[in-house]
């Protein structure tokens, strides 16, 4: 039974992101947390109290919905997004995070600039799926996943990507993007390291080139491939992910990719 954590603060974006995850798991027994984490500001709307009955009504609003295959549970306690979030995918043995990019207009600058960048930084021991604002959601025909094949992939790393592809029999690009003449000798045992791995599910690898940054290059061609219905990148100490982070954003990622972004950790 796959666990599923769905932080919310009620804004049209998160709610974006809850009907994601259950439409992407609709097949699949899951149990799902709707968490809210309370901020407690001269500029926050409502009570903690408020919080608790917006978060019992939208559980019982899911599940009216009566996909008997998903229960849901809610969590409420003040605290960061961050700190709830890192403490109830270790407690509670979470499998997916899925987040929205935009928070309610009264936290929207403090949301942005914050708590979905956090998580995507600092979450280490889970999968993130964050969902842009506006995105129309559809089945992800195809996923691509951007690597440098600088690093050594573990099976357990991939797990996520893997399930998500198998979910609904999504075809895998690897993309790599020229940034040097040609792979090193790594580079290359690495590569073949990921075909290896990437078996059970159907994938293709591909060369690109570099245009301005990574984050465009790799969103335009995501618009040049409108069957793409997910990017993905592995959370590594070196590679796409940090050089995102400096461009300087994970945030020109996570803000402005037209589909959905899968983070995965690294492990070990």
């Amino acid at each position: 039974m796959k666990k599923i954590l769905l932080p919310t603060d009620f804004s049209d974006n998160a709610q974006k992101a809850i009907d994601y995850a259950l439409y992407l798991f609709e097949k699949e027994a899951c149990i799902l947390y709707l968490m809210h984490a309370y901020y407690s500001a001269p500029s926050a709307s409502g009570t903690k109290m408020t919080a608790k009955e917006d978060l019992k009504q939208l559980a019982q609003t899911l599940e009216a919905n009566n996909n008997r295959k998903h229960r849901f549970e809610t969590i409420l306690e003040t605290d960061s997004v961050i700190n709830l979030v890192n403490r109830t995918v270790i407690d509670k043995g979470v499998d997916y995070v899925f987040m929205g990019t935009k928070g309610s207009s009264a936290l929207r600058e403090k949301f942005i600039g914050g708590n979905t960048t956090d998580v995507l930084k600092y979450l280490v021991a889970c999968p993130v799926v964050t969902v842009p604002d506006g995105y129309d959601y559809d089945l992800p025909e195809e996923i691509v996943f951007a690597t440098d094949f600088k690093h050594t992939f573990k099976n357990h790393e991939l797990a996520p990507l893997i399930t998500l592809a198998k979910l609904w029999n999504s075809k895998l690009n690897v993309v790599h993007i020229h940034t040097e003449k040609e792979l090193n000798d790594d580079q290359k045992q690495n590569k073949e390291l990921l075909k290896g791995l990437l078996k059970p599910i159907k994938s293709k690898f591909k060369e690109i080139t570099l245009e301005d940054t990574i984050a465009g290059t790799l969103r335009n061609f995501e618009r040049e491939n409108p069957e793409i219905g997910m990017a993905a990148l592995l959370r590594t100490k070196h590679g796409y992910f940090q050089k995102l982070l400096r461009e300087p954003v994970v945030r020109n990622m996570a803000f402005q990719t037209e589909v959905p972004l899968l983070v995965l950790p690294m492990v070990g």
